[in-house]
């Protein structure tokens, strides 16, 4: 396949000019000057630097797992639960995934525009519009309060061996809390944090 990757395109330029014109310091406009090797070694210990050093970065993560252990362990129950308990048959206890995924849709639809509020209200202020505009307490904190509602209506309603809509409603629960935490907590995350923790390489 021919190469399409722009620094190498232009490093093999620089390559060659300095083989025609004999000029050893001509060099590739994104050329950073830094070796395979050191550069493998800042993308080891820069993300590492950042977990260990930076608190904010050290709990969005630890939360982050958390969500993600929770939503896979859904994932995992789900299928035992209503074969067991509701007695669905292996063609229909697919379906029981559309709780879940219905409630991310609610959750993506409620953050976006309730998000998006937040920027044009900022913009109209004529403040530059930050990452962190898109992590206001009024979206984070019902979403992780979202999700031990759900999770507890989930559990109790499968060991009473209530209709089975209700855990399915749990689990939209689960959904909008998951999808509106991680979503809240990855934008401002990976686009401000970074910037400022250069300095800790």
């Amino acid at each position: 396949m021919r190469e399409t990757y722009a620094p190498v395109i232009l490093a093999r330029k620089a390559a060659r000019l300095r083989k025609e014109t004999g000029n050893q310091d001509l060099r590739s406009k994104l050329d950073s000057g830094i070796s395979p090797k050191e550069l493998f070694r800042r993308s080891i210990i820069r993300p590492t630097k950042m977990l260990l050093f930076s608190p904010i970065v050290f709990f969005m993560s630890l939360f982050t797992a958390i969500s993600y252990g929770i939503l896979y362990l859904l994932f995992t129950t789900i299928t035992f639960v209503f074969e067991d308990h509701y007695h669905f048959s292996s063609g229909t206890v697919g379906l029981t995934y559309i709780g879940i995924g219905v409630g991310m849709i609610i959750g993506l639809a409620a953050l976006g525009t309730l998000s998006d509020r937040v920027i044009r209200k900022q913009q109209a202020k004529g403040t530059a519009v930050k990452p962190e505009h898109r992590l206001p307490m009024f979206l984070t904190v019902p979403g992780s309060v979202c999700i031990p509602i759900g999770l507890f209506i989930y559990g109790w309603s499968t060991d009473k061996h209530i209709h089975w809509i209700v855990p399915m409603i749990g689990t939209a629960l689960v959904g909008i809390g998951l999808l509106t935490c991680m979503v809240c907590l990855t934008v401002p995350s990976t686009s401000s944090l970074v910037s400022k923790l250069e300095g800790l390489v």
